[in-house]
């Protein structure tokens, strides 16, 4: 039989990454450790996702469909972050223990008969930039440990007192200016400035009652300027906002708008080892071409990394501009005559 090598990571998005090691394929066994935890300050809980990468005797597929191959014992793993002074990284100030626990997950070619492990913490108003984080996973059977460690992501803030495009009246091409700072303050050599921005328009509306959302993606900005706080700015338009809408809510009927908040900026970022580890690791190349791999995980392969997610400005009715409202009432008929 040949040697087969098997490694699998869930990404948030959804990506299968591979790995290239200097394996030797006469080799025994071993163990390796597959990692991914986003640290997000705005998170209520920090989760970490911790699968095997191994190397055996066999058919990969058929490892893949074994729980015990893929996944660790709940039993298994120690999952610690530890918090040191961001000044002196000698100084211990909190320690995170990560508890275990399985999810659904609904997808993918590997095992999923029931639910897939995760380790989490709730680390609601914990998470600090004052801090740097180490992160340790140790195998309590073989004591096989990995670690890897970050910084936050700094600060930044969306410079908009409302919704009003520029153009002609009942255009779609009419354009909004979505602008943000690339971090606040002054940049340091600790916590992290961010490389880029995903800027998404929030709709919120009312399903019998209850307040739902979507987001719709408008742009991508990369952040060049690392050293000075400037103001960085996307455009979007009122056609590309209702063509998303639309096509998220194609199948719903008999909502209404939030009239109360009805729209949200949000720009999510990523500091420099996520963006070059989702670059990277999510290359179109030829499979077969040599692909490089990024991983920051000392002992195993994946990534610790930071992001935002929540920052964001919500506008009330009276913030917004009226042709996109009339937009909306006219070509999403999710909203039909309840708009």
């Amino acid at each position: 039989m040949k040697n087969c090598i098997y490694f699998l990571l869930l990404l948030a998005a959804g990506l299968f990454a591979s790995c290239d090691a200097d394996f030797d394929p006469n080799d025994d066994w071993r163990e390796q450790m597959m990692v991914y935890c986003l640290l997000d300050q705005d998170d209520d809980t920090t989760y970490v996702r911790v699968e095997k990468c191994f190397l055996g005797q066999g058919n990969a597929l058929e490892f893949a469909k074994n729980k015990d191959s893929v996944y660790y014992a709940s039993d298994e793993l120690d999952v610690k972050i530890y918090a040191y002074n961001r000044w002196d990284t000698s100084q211990l100030e909190k320690v995170f223990d990560f508890n275990y626990s399985e999810v659904y997950k609904a997808y993918g070619e590997f095992y999923s008969d029931t639910e897939c492990p995760v380790y989490y913490c709730v680390t609601k108003n914990e998470l600090t930039t004052n801090h740097y984080y180490k992160l340790v996973i140790r195998n309590n059977k073989t004591g096989k440990t990995v670690t890897s460690s970050s910084y936050l992501i700094m600060d930044y803030s969306i410079q908009m007192n409302n919704m009003w495009f520029s153009g002609r009246e009942m255009d779609e091409n009419k354009r909004l200016e979505i602008k943000w700072t690339n971090f606040n303050g002054t940049a340091d050599n600790q916590n992290i400035i961010p490389k880029q921005y995903q800027i998404n328009v929030r709709l919120n509306y009312l399903k019998e009652g209850a307040i739902r959302s979507i987001d719709i993606p408008v742009g991508k900005k990369l952040n060049n300027n690392t050293v000075t706080s400037t103001t960085l700015s996307s455009y979007t338009t009122i056609g590309t906002i209702v063509s998303g809408i639309m096509l998220q809510l194609q199948n719903e009927h008999d909502l209404r708008l939030y009239e109360a908040q009805p729209f949200e900026i949000r720009i999510s970022a990523c500091g420099l080892s996520l963006f070059d580890y989702v670059s990277i690791n999510n290359s179109t190349q030829n499979v077969l071409n040599y692909q490089p791999v990024y991983s920051n995980i000392e002992g195993g392969f994946g990534i610790f990394a930071a992001r935002r997610q929540n920052i964001k400005r919500v506008f009330s009715g009276k913030e917004l501009d009226t042709d996109l409202l009339l937009a909306i009432g006219e070509n999403v008929p999710a909203f039909g005559s309840g708009y």
